[in-house]
């Protein structure tokens, strides 16, 4: 059941208004009777009775039921649309009813939400500068334009999103200041990238300048005394930690050839604190295991009084290093062994050179410790041990001797209190050693010096231990 009561004005030849223009001539119903009548049937009724064109798109369907008195012809459709979850938009002549879902995708915002112009005047910042910092925090439907004439902007917008934009520029049209900071202990380069993200928009600018080691900064004030709080923090010194260092080689006896039995020593110390093992695996694809354990100071003399039972121990180095934080430190006990590569060039003419090149390889006892210092006192380190000796040579065809090198290494992470002792054992080294015995000048004389001399070999068991004590400095 429908019921109808159209006035239309004198004006009705001149186009109806969209929905932002209130000043153009309206339409009053004096009456609208709708009940249970289909979408598409109300808006052709609306159409033939206010000369007004209406399309609705696909997504536009159901029935209404509404009654209204004394209205405008757009507040109706307004309701209307309102009321079941559509929206309208009007182009040129033509209103189109469209879904909410519809409206919102195609212009960027809710249906009935009004826009707003205001011009907003700069006084330090250029308006060609900020437009593009603003105009990434506009909805789609806004528009913002650059005037340099006037050095503003001119912004339309939703009366919430406007004052976001304001708020945005009260931060970047303020007066700069230029500010040299020297820096102490980080580098120029390394702050700068630090520093940049912290910055004004637009008007905030930084340059380093390695050869003083120095930032020149431009930003406002306020934003100043922010940054420098930051580059305080930054190039603040860098904390050390003194490492030191024990190597002890033990000489297994026959009854411990197999290793120290860590687990047993253990059990005899009592400020031994037993953390558990760590797979090596050495050149030759020998699998082992390496126990890690931390002792108190006082306890390094009760423990190396527990390894002598095992075998007789020697002190093969007692190196000190100091560790940056967060940076690696290297202790090498050993020797390098250098060796000759040739390399032959045969050109497509002329004469075939052959160059040498000497080259070196550390063999012995090396370490790499990193060190984490936290703010209670504790060190978190990075350990990689790493036990490597020449087993035998390699002679090339050229008549150059390149050695063979077995290595056993091992790599954890411990956390210690400052001062304690970190122990690592199980580093196996087997060795042969070959000795020739005789008697002076008699045992020279050809074939009858064998009488006079003897031949014999020895393996020799070893097991290394490492102490590291870290110490904040």
């Amino acid at each position: 059941m429908m019921s109808v009561a159209l006035v239309s004005p004198s004006a009705l030849a001149q186009m109806p208004p969209s929905e932002y223009d209130t000043a153009a001539p309206s339409l009053k119903l004096d009456v609208l009777d709708l009940r249970n009548m289909d979408v598409n049937d109300v808006l052709k009724l609306i159409s033939q009775k206010s000369g007004l064109n209406v399309a609705a798109t696909r997504n536009v369907n159901g029935r209404v039921t509404v009654y209204l008195k004394d209205i405008d012809v757009y507040e109706a459709l307004r309701i209307i649309c309102e009321s079941n979850g559509w929206a309208y938009d009007q182009d040129n002549n033509v209103i189109q009813v469209m879904a909410a879902q519809e409206y919102e995708a195609k212009f960027g915002k809710t249906f009935g939400q009004e826009q707003q112009t205001q011009v907003i005047v700069l006084k330090h910042a250029q308006s060609k500068d900020v437009i593009g910092v603003v105009s990434q925090i506009k909805s789609p439907a806004g528009k913002v334009i650059a005037d340099d004439r006037s050095n503003a902007l001119i912004v339309t917008e939703r009366p919430a999103k406007i004052e976001e934009i304001k708020n945005l520029l009260r931060d970047i049209d303020a007066p700069v200041q230029t500010q040299v900071i020297e820096l102490v202990h980080a580098k120029a380069a390394d702050a700068l990238a630090q520093v940049q993200e912290f910055l004004t928009p637009v008007i905030g600018k930084i340059k380093a300048d390695e050869r003083s080691n120095k930032l020149i900064i431009t930003d406002t004030a306020k934003k100043l005394v922010d940054i420098n709080f930051i580059i305080e923090e930054i190039d603040g010194r860098d904390s050390e930690v003194l490492i030191e260092a024990k190597i002890i080689q033990i000489a297994l006896d026959d009854a411990h050839k197999l290793g120290v039995d860590w687990q047993a020593i253990v059990s005899n110390t009592r400020s031994l604190t037993f953390t558990g093992d760590l797979d090596i695996l050495s050149a030759g694809e020998k699998r082992g295991e390496a126990s890690i354990g931390t002792i108190a100071n006082d306890q390094y003399t009760a423990l190396i009084q527990a390894l002598e039972t095992v075998g007789r121990t020697n002190v093969l180095s007692t190196p000190r290093i100091a560790a940056l934080n967060n940076k690696e430190a290297k202790i090498l006990v050993g020797s390098t062994e250098p060796y000759v590569t040739t390399t032959t060039t045969t050109p497509s003419s002329g004469p075939t050179t052959t160059a040498e090149a000497v080259n070196f390889i550390d063999v012995g006892v090396k370490l790499y410790v990193t060190p984490h210092i936290h703010s209670d006192g504790f060190i978190t380190m990075e350990i990689k041990p790493e036990v490597s000796s020449v087993v035998d040579t390699l002679t090339t065809s050229t008549n150059n001797t390149i050695p063979i090198v077995e290595t056993s290494e091992a790599e954890t992470t411990i956390m210690v209190k400052d001062g304690i002792t970190i122990v690592i054992g199980g580093l196996m080294k087997n060795s042969t050693i070959d000795t020739t015995k005789r008697v002076p000048l008699l045992g020279r004389i050809p074939v009858l010096g064998y009488a006079f001399k003897s031949n014999s070999k020895t393996v020799s068991n070893t097991e290394l231990a490492i102490f590291l004590t870290p110490h904040l400095i």
